[in-house]
């Protein structure tokens, strides 16, 4: 039922990325940290906790995807070129972030514009709605190092916050947060 669960939204994920934006030809490269700069006053990552979670998988050129916690990896078909043992865990902790391993596993470019996806719902951490976040690239002592391409969605409920989630576009493993 999990895969099921984790190739619909895989499937969701992708068509409301291809809607967005289309990617340039080339790979992008990190962004640069920026303090204070921007749409939003507001810095750093996220105050939202989350449980433990941790999942190892195979996948391999066919791509595919899984859930860590409220974290979803998909890989595009291509993207690599061998199978990989993959790895990733959601620590406990009072921000929502994950760690890949094998640490720098570098994703190939595919012809759908994307390579890889780290879709993370944000829906209980008491965001506003009218703020935006994105995926922040960390250290292990949680320190921002970059900013991903990001998309950030709120479908809005009547009765709730609704969904809130976060897109970013994966060049290479690492460690990944949400952050304003």
């Amino acid at each position: 039922m999990k895969a099921v669960r984790a190739a619909v939204v895989g499937l969701v994920v992708a068509a409301i990325v291809c809607a967005c934006d289309r990617l340039p030809t080339a790979a992008t490269p990190l962004l640069a940290a920026r303090s204070g700069s921007g749409p939003s006053k507001k810095s750093g990552l996220v105050s939202c906790g989350q449980t433990y979670d941790s999942v190892t998988q195979l996948i391999g050129r066919k791509g595919g995807g899984f859930a860590v916690g409220p974290h979803y990896l998909f890989v595009d078909s291509l993207a690599l070129s061998d199978t990989v043992r993959i790895t990733a865990v959601a620590p406990s902790d009072t921000v929502r972030w994950v760690r890949f391993r094998p640490d720098g596993l570098v994703f190939q470019p595919t012809g759908d514009g994307w390579s890889a996806l780290l879709y993370t719902n944000y829906t209980d951490c008491g965001v506003s709605t009218s703020d935006t976040l994105r995926v922040a690239q960390v250290s292990d002592a949680l320190s921002i190092l970059g900013y991903l391409q990001s998309y950030s969605k709120i479908k809005k409920n009547l009765w709730s916050q609704g969904q809130q989630y976060v897109v970013g576009l994966l060049q290479h493993f690492s460690n990944y947060a949400v952050a304003w």
